[in-house]
């Protein structure tokens, strides 16, 4: 059997969950009967690239400029196109929403994952994501077309048959896992301060202004810093919070230059949180438990049901939740350690060894 991915996210995403998923389904199928192609050209992707695959070429790595973007997408869309015309496979697996192959796929079947409604829960509140128009009518399209959906958390199939109406029987659900589990960390601290965890983005439905502006004093009582790894630096506008808040020296950016990095912030962090208002899945969480740190998360989407009863959970619209439960976390040395064992148990329920065999599983009921 052979699968064909296209180039979406690895055009898309230098860092990312998404390019995180695609890529170890990809490099699991070296060494197996069964065999995959990604179409594309051009990866600056952080995961999939020349080193693991050398036709690959980066695009001016380390470089910025007007129609970067624009170019590499014609250069991948249309080697994607190529190869999907040929039908040299057995099933294609897009790696995100743009529908442009429906017009060349030509019978052949295709199996759509869905990561989260997010776009269609929360376009009212953020402008954002309401100036994202098409993609509300893609993901209709590839509903319908697709011969099957894998949903990545039983949330997110609830979503997809509440907003769209479709089949329960069409869509299966496949969780994720992580990558840091098996990496050796070492003793040494990147960040000296003792410290609070935020990963990742912070806009829009991330909740980050809420929870700093919920947790400023609790900071600055404590002299704790809160470290936000990835995520990019921060705007002007967050600037500006957190000058008012007094925290411009309490906030800190660090870069994720690798996995052995990510993983030392996890380690030695008080505890991580997770305020966001809604998640899909949220791989983050499983990072925290495979690195023994203590995850404090928002109630909202899928969070629990990753979570489990590994974390302590709070109401991410209610100011007063999250204050009460990252003060508790703070102060509550035992409750830390028992997170950390809960989080060591919870984690065995999930890997990415799991996640391929029982994608595999949907790719054969296609074909």
């Amino acid at each position: 059997m052979k699968i064909l991915y296209d180039h979406q996210i690895f055009t898309a995403q230098q860092y990312g969950g998404i390019s995180r998923y695609f890529f170890e389904l990809i490099k699991r199928f070296e060494g197996v009967e069964k065999s995959c192609e990604v179409a594309t050209l051009f990866s600056d992707n952080a995961y999939y690239n020349k080193e693991v695959n050398p036709k690959v070429k980066p695009f001016f790595l380390d470089k910025n400029f007007r129609g970067k973007g624009r170019i590499v997408k014609q250069v991948n869309e249309k080697i994607s196109n190529y190869k999907i015309t040929k039908g040299d496979f057995d099933v294609f697996h897009p790696t995100y929403y743009d529908d442009y192959f429906l017009k060349r796929i030509k019978g052949k079947p295709f199996v759509v994952t869905f990561y989260d409604m997010i776009h269609e829960k929360f376009s009212s509140q953020f402008d954002i994501l309401k100036s994202d128009t098409t993609i509300f009518d893609n993901k209709r399209r590839l509903l319908e077309h697709s011969s099957k959906i894998i949903a990545i958390s039983e949330t997110t199939k609830n979503d997809i048959v509440e907003l769209f109406d479709v089949d329960k029987s069409k869509i299966d659900v496949v969780y994720l896992g992580n990558s840091l589990e098996n990496f050796n960390i070492g003793n040494r601290r990147f960040v000296e301060d003792d410290y609070i965890l935020f990963v990742g983005n912070r806009g829009t439905y991330k909740n980050f202004d809420f929870f700093v502006s919920a947790v400023a004093d609790l900071l600055i009582k404590n002299d704790l810093k809160l470290i936000c790894a990835g995520g990019g630096d921060f705007s002007i506008q967050e600037q500006t919070l957190l000058k008012s808040l007094n925290l411009e020296n309490y906030v800190v950016f660090k870069k994720i230059i690798n996995d052995d990095v990510l993983s030392n912030y996890y380690t030695h962090a008080l505890f991580f949180v997770f305020p966001s208002l809604y998640e899909g899945f949220g791989i983050p969480v499983l990072e925290a438990f495979a690195c023994g740190c203590p995850a404090l998360l928002s109630n909202g989407g899928s969070l629990p049901e990753v979570g489990g009863d590994a974390a302590v959970y709070f109401d991410p619209t209610d100011i007063e939740s999250l204050k009460r439960t990252t003060n508790e976390l703070i102060n509550n040395q035992s409750l830390r350690h028992k997170l950390k064992e809960k989080g060591s148990v919870r984690l065995n329920e999930f890997s990415w060894d799991k996640t391929f065999q029982e994608t595999f599983e949907v790719y054969k009921t296609v074909i």
